[in-house]
């Protein structure tokens, strides 16, 4: 118990301060006093979608291979455990306070959360032994801090409009700040066909070994399988990923070909790469639950994320009405995203997210009106536990529920479907 009360006292401390407070220089005066010098290459993952599911395909295939991997992600959705991993196992809490612990003590600040745990992730892995990180960028790439550790490979998914109070108004200013993550002579990749120019002309500028999806590698899909294609290497009959989404074969192309680059340190067997896609899993990334009704969980929160959730929805199979529960933080672009999917569900459950971020739900509620949603099929409730568990009572077995908005959307959801399923 006492662990417990520690882990949440040091969580809190960190969470008093704004995650933007603290310049980077007393974070390089941190990482220098705990001499924090990562030996092994780093694979550093930015991208405005795609970028967590990139990183479980290569986290996953490198440990089917054998490779002791370390991991760093956020945010998580139950635990903060999940942020850090090795092998794909979540750190205990033991590990967890103990360099938590350490970053607090060599800061002359708080550092807030992400900072301190991207610190803290590097002291565990180095206390692990790791042979090789796989990095999810927090946000934006240029001022990011976990852009102060050289990555050996760098990895651009997609760009699109999210975080633009931070990060600019458009996807050329966004993509500028992302493509900070290049480095010079390193092998830069990026994972859609929409690519920014700013991207490129970076790219270009530093001399990066530029690899872009479909150009210098490919995927080919066929009914029961795909194929993929980089420089000399072709595989061909491989699975489809375990996660589901028309973008994630995308997103396992991307893994593969950064994970081709590193073959010579890191050689890989077709077979560990098909037992990778199959196993790799990720909660909430347009997640179905087993079972009736059929109930959908996607962390989805952006507009490019929500057209991709659209998509991804005329795949599954025919349900008779359609029920949204839907929180989101008030910093994300709502209006634009009920715009595009407001008519999509038959009866929208509304709830705040449990954070002071969150939008208010008498405005979401205004906006879906504005969209010609009945006032009568817009349910307001106090949080999303109780709105997924009201929404829940209502379906049939032909009927689709989706939760979706944020990661504490599918948190929350998840509990309240576990509860009510029992």
């Amino acid at each position: 118990m006492a662990q417990i009360d520690q882990k949440h006292a040091i969580l809190e401390h960190l969470i008093s301060t704004s995650n933007f407070d603290n310049t980077s220089e007393s974070v390089i005066q941190t990482i220098n006093a705990l001499q924090i010098k990562p030996n092994y290459p780093i694979i550093l993952v930015g991208g405005t979608n795609g970028k967590g599911s990139t990183c479980a395909y290569l986290s996953t295939i490198l440990s089917i291979a054998g490779y002791n991997v370390g991991t760093f992600t956020s945010p998580h959705v139950f635990e903060y455990n999940e942020r850090i991993t090795v092998n794909n196992q979540a750190i205990n809490d033991e590990d967890l306070i103990s360099a938590l612990q350490q970053v607090i003590n060599a800061s002359s600040s708080n550092l807030g959360l992400f900072k301190t745990f991207t610190l803290a992730s590097h002291l565990i892995f180095a206390k692990h032994q790791i042979e090789i990180a796989v990095v999810e960028v927090g946000i934006g790439g240029k001022n990011d801090v976990t852009n102060l550790f050289e990555p050996d490979i760098s990895i651009i998914s997609t760009v699109g409009l999210d975080h633009c109070e931070l990060l600019g108004a458009d996807i050329e200013a966004i993509g500028l700040q992302k493509a900070h993550i290049y480095r010079a002579d390193k092998p830069a990749l990026f994972g859609s066909s929409n690519i920014p120019q700013t991207v490129s002309n970076y790219a270009e500028q530093i001399n990066a070994d530029f690899m872009r999806l479909n150009h210098e590698f490919s995927y080919k899909k066929s009914a029961q399988s795909w194929d993929f294609s980089c420089e000399e290497q072709k595989l061909y009959s491989l699975p489809y990923p375990s996660l589901r989404g028309e973008e994630q074969v995308q997103n396992a192309a991307l893994a593969l070909a950064a994970l081709y680059k590193l073959r010579d340190k890191f050689p890989l067997t077709s077979s560990q790469i098909k037992n990778g896609l199959l196993q790799t899993k990720l909660f909430g990334r347009f997640q179905v639950l087993p079972g009736t009704p059929q109930i959908v969980l996607d962390t989805a929160h952006n507009p490019q994320a929500i057209e991709s959730l659209r998509q991804n929805m005329l795949k599954l199979h025919f349900a008779r009405r359609n029920f949204a529960v839907f929180g989101i933080a008030d910093d994300k672009d709502w209006v634009q995203i009920i715009a595009s999917c407001g008519k999509d569900f038959d009866v929208w459950y509304l709830a705040p997210i449990n954070s002071g971020r969150s939008a208010s739900v008498e405005k979401l509620a205004q906006e879906l009106e504005h969209q010609g949603i009945n006032n009568k099929n817009i349910i307001i409730n106090s949080d999303i536990e109780l709105a997924t568990e009201k929404c829940y009572q209502q379906l049939t077995s032909e009927d689709r529920m989706v939760c979706f908005g944020s990661f504490l959307v599918v948190e929350s959801a998840y509990r309240a479907i576990q509860k009510v399923r029992r």
